[in-house]
């Protein structure tokens, strides 16, 4: 909290230390500093539109999730974005701009390129990345300083002290727009081409890099003997921190393992984990967690009666599920379905959605060691891409509607590297399991599964094999037929042109399979396994962990 800051002697130094740091950089401008009614009034005379805002200091603990003697005091100087004024006093009106940063799937892909032999990742910070560029606002915007940033100079001089605000600063609705034109324009100089299915992506032909840009993270992929050249040249247009290996990115962290004597990269995010586990506890009292096999509730569990009255958590659920959220979205593809039956119900929970709640994080807090596990050990002409796509059928018990399930992967002989996984009900409620699946199949497919293979084709320069496994023979009968007289209306109802879809496969670089239930990776995603098939589920999608056995081995990292 803002009194917990201002009165820590530490807090304040690293607020002070922030504050001259984007003084250096130029900011705001300390000699334009005018009292707000001045301001205000000389805008109105000389008949300008001016936007008036505030600056406020914060101080946050970087890696609260790890132990006390690794976290790091941040302080941080922000403008205040929802309480911006013009000189009549009206809500400000800014320009029609947004950022667009990097998704998982597009850090994960990087990431994956990195692990090709020959290849490797190395990571950079910017320094202050958005006041690196100008705020090329429409209207200049004024910013009042805290208190506790006025010069010394200041005291008993002003009331208000307004000065103008030069760099985007983080907060302004415009700054993240701002910051990405200003990179893009600089590694389009470069060399590096946008690629349009992954934005914040960037491709160097002529080195056959890929650079991710997530807000300030920058991650580069490619021939390991272009790392150091390729840095060297962007500090020379970028104010970066050293370079360093893949380690943490967006709170992820990547290890090296050894699996059946590969080299493998295994997905961490253990404490985070825990930080989710503690989130719970602290909210229900410190309510016991057991140790459970499966993330869901055995059958029989949820009484009807209990749909109908509210929940204990009913006030606090959002925040406990979006905690978990991240965590399955970056690493823990195993508990996306409940975490996705759950947010379904943030709106009127109830006291079943108590019990399945408890139930996933007493399975978080039973699995803290499992861990995601992904290699490439083939060269990159005999990679390709896999897509496992599946539904269940009428499987939500309050409204009857099905779940698209997809799981998208690097494979080749000696490689399967998770690249995306997908975990989304469908929209309406489908009449039989093969329209299900077939809307599950056209979901999966256009939302990751073909921008991903453009991704690829681009950087491997060649057309990359992209394989669909499905496990309902009917379904890929319906396909390959474009279309079934009983399918007709899912245009209407499921907003799915199946033509679309057939002509996908007509590309050869595309192909539609038959895999055995057994081995339906998406399978997870779709319905509540039972405890004795669930490990299996886990390791088809590379889900292992120590307890796995001995040829689960830490190789460093």
């Amino acid at each position: 909290s803002r009194q917990e800051a201002m009165s820590n002697p530490a807090a304040k130094a690293k607020i002070r230390e922030e504050a001259e740091g984007l003084i250096d950089k130029g900011t705001w401008d300390l000699n334009t500093v005018t009292e707000r009614a001045e301001l205000i009034a000389g805008a109105k005379k000389a008949g300008i539109k001016i936007h008036l805002g505030q600056l406020m200091s914060i101080c946050s603990e970087k890696f609260a999730e790890l132990a006390e003697h690794l976290r790091v005091l941040k302080g941080r100087i922000v403008f205040r974005g929802d309480i911006v004024k013009d000189q009549e006093g009206a809500a400000a009106v800014f320009q029609d701009l947004a950022a667009n940063p990097t998704s998982v799937a597009g850090i994960n892909n990087n990431i994956a390129y990195g692990m090709i032999p020959g290849h490797t990742t190395s990571t950079a910070d910017a320094v202050k990345a958005y006041v690196q560029s100008l705020l090329d606002s429409k209207h200049a915007t004024w910013v009042q300083l805290p208190p506790e940033l006025w010069p010394a100079s200041w005291r008993g001089q002003y009331s208000k002290p307004m000065v103008l605000l030069v760099k985007s600063l983080y907060g302004h609705p415009e700054a993240g727009a701002h910051w990405e034109n200003h990179l893009e324009r600089i590694i389009v100089k470069l060399g590096g081409k946008p690629v349009p299915e992954f934005p914040s992506s960037y491709f160097f032909a002529k080195t056959k890099m890929l650079l991710t840009v997530y807000v300030d993270d920058f991650t580069l992929s490619g021939p390991a003997k272009h790392h150091a050249e390729f840095w060297k040249t962007m500090r020379e247009s970028v104010d970066l921190d050293p370079e360093t290996k893949l380690e943490r990115i967006l709170g992820r962290h990547h290890d090296e393992v050894n699996v059946d004597g590969q080299r493998c990269l295994s997905f961490n995010m253990r404490d985070y984990a825990q930080q989710a586990c503690d989130l719970y506890l602290g909210l229900t009292g410190d309510k016991p967690l057991k140790e459970v096999p499966t993330p869901f509730c055995p059958e029989g569990t949820f009484c009807p009666a209990d749909d109908e009255e509210e929940g204990e958590l009913a006030g606090n659920a959002c925040k406990v599920l979006m905690k978990c959220l991240w965590l399955g979205r970056l690493a823990r593809p195993d508990i996306i379905k409940p975490i996705g039956d759950l947010a379904t119900q943030v709106q009127k929970w109830s006291k079943n959605c108590d019990k399945a709640l408890h139930r996933l994080i007493c399975y978080i807090h039973s699995t803290l060691d499992h861990r995601l596990i992904g290699t490439v050990n083939d060269p990159a002409e005999s990679l390709r891409l896999r897509l496992y796509v599946d539904a269940d059928f009428a499987g939500d018990r309050l409204d009857a509607k099905s779940t698209n399930g997809g799981f998208l992967c690097l494979y080749g002989e000696n490689t399967f590297f998770p690249l995306a996984w997908i975990c989304k009900k469908q929209t309406a409620v489908s009449r039989s399991t093969t329209e299900a699946e077939v809307i599950s199949l056209a979901h999966s497919l256009f939302a990751e599964a073909l921008p991903t293979a453009a991704l690829w084709c681009e950087i491997l320069g060649r057309d990359v094999l992209l394989e669909v496994l499905e496990d309902n023979e009917a379904t890929i009968k319906i396909i390959k037929k474009k279309g079934s007289a009983k399918l007709r209306h899912v245009s209407r109802t499921h907003r799915v042109n199946l033509a679309s879809t057939y002509d996908v496969f007509q590309d050869p670089s595309v192909d539609l399979m038959y895999v055995n239930t057994k081995e339906q990776v998406a399978d997870i995603f779709t319905k509540a396994i039972a405890p004795q098939h669930w490990d299996h589920a886990l390791r088809l999608m590379g889900m292992l962990s120590p307890a796995s056995g001995p040829d689960y081995r830490s190789g460093g990292g």
